[in-house]
């Protein structure tokens, strides 16, 4: 099984911004040192608990700093951009580094509705998520869809490989939509946890059309991760991560992630129970060797051997000790085998 990491650029409590993404660059040579095949980052607005708004700036300053690690996003927000602009920021990226990188879209606004409203505001028209998806290709390669008023149309730099191509999403449509592209398909387990994901994934592969950017199927299954060297330990990363996300989820958002002594003094309200208790599929949580059980069944369900890890715990010296943790316990459940 391989692992990947899906990075927010966490901004911890009582840090900055600026903090939080030189972690993520420290947090990435750690992971490359580890031997993870690649590191992706995110793209939200308007959530100052994470740091990430623009992933291909990030990205860059991520692949100058490593070595060989895939660098991709996780993934821009197609809905906000124009579909040349995407695909010219993303060859420019693979101009600079040839072979690394990878291209995860997703159909969100990553936003609440006034912040898209903003990203948006000289638009006129919606324009349907496949044919974003078309146009993003076409530039890509140059070969547009039959009837795009686009034809003739390639985004430069022209570079002898392209970044390659993710469909990010949560559900059977966006699987479809991979499928009919003929591009790898990334589940967020982490957003839509259960039986939609192991489905989707067989869907995927039944309908899948091999192309250029993909011969065939690729799936990769991405989800939140809590450990600690210790039960205890790693119920207090969850109990961290469960109050972030309750209260990302509500009309007051934290503006920086918990720390540990903050979850402990937190009193849950009843309403909160139940959220948290609506999200506890979200999260693979407990020591190191107990993670690494549950990732394989995560794998198996799936039916893939590439599990994407999304880090979100307090504390940027827990995160890297969480990478070498894992690592080290998936090492010997290898051995055991």
């Amino acid at each position: 099984m391989k692992l990947s990491i899906l990075d927010y650029s966490p901004v911890d409590e009582g840090l900055m911004p600026v903090d939080a993404l030189a972690a993520s660059v420290r947090l990435a040579r750690h992971v490359e040192a580890q031997g993870f095949a690649r590191f992706w980052v995110s793209e939200h607005h308007g959530a100052p608990a994470t740091a990430s708004n623009s992933p291909e700036i990030l990205m860059s300053r991520i692949a100058s700093a490593t070595q060989a690690i895939r660098v991709g996003s996780g993934g821009v927000l197609l809905p906000n951009y124009s579909s040349l602009k995407i695909a010219e920021n993303y060859q420019l990226l693979e101009a600079l580094f040839p072979g690394r990188i990878d291209l995860g879209f997703g159909r969100a606004p990553g936003a609440d509705r006034r912040t898209s409203m903003a990203l948006n505001d000289e638009k006129s028209e919606s324009i349907p998520y496949s044919r974003k998806v078309s146009d993003l290709l076409g530039f890509v390669t140059g070969r547009h869809r039959q009837g795009s008023p686009y034809a003739g149309m390639r985004a430069h730099p022209v570079t002898r490989d392209t970044p390659r191509p993710y469909v990010l999403g949560a559900s059977g449509a966006t699987a479809e939509v991979a499928a009919r592209a003929g591009l790898g398909f990334t589940f967020a387990h982490f957003i839509n946890p259960g039986d939609d994901g192991p489905q989707a994934a067989r869907a995927y592969r039944a309908a899948f059309q091999p192309t250029d950017f993909a011969p065939e199927p690729g799936v990769i299954v991405a989800v939140f991760v809590a450990t600690g060297a210790t039960e205890e330990q790693a119920a207090e990363c969850a109990d961290a991560f469960h109050l972030w996300l309750t209260h990302a989820e509500s009309a007051k958002p934290f503006e920086r992630v918990p720390s540990l002594a903050t979850a402990r003094a937190h009193r849950w309200s009843l309403e909160e129970l139940a959220v948290r208790k609506r999200n506890e599929g979200r999260l693979i949580s407990g020591p190191p060797a107990q993670v690494v059980d549950q990732l394989r069944q995560l794998a198996r369900a799936y039916a893939t051997d590439e599990v994407m890890i999304n880090l979100m715990m307090p504390g940027e010296s827990a995160r890297l000790q969480a990478v070498s943790s894992l690592v080290e316990a998936l090492s010997g459940a290898a051995a055991e085998q």
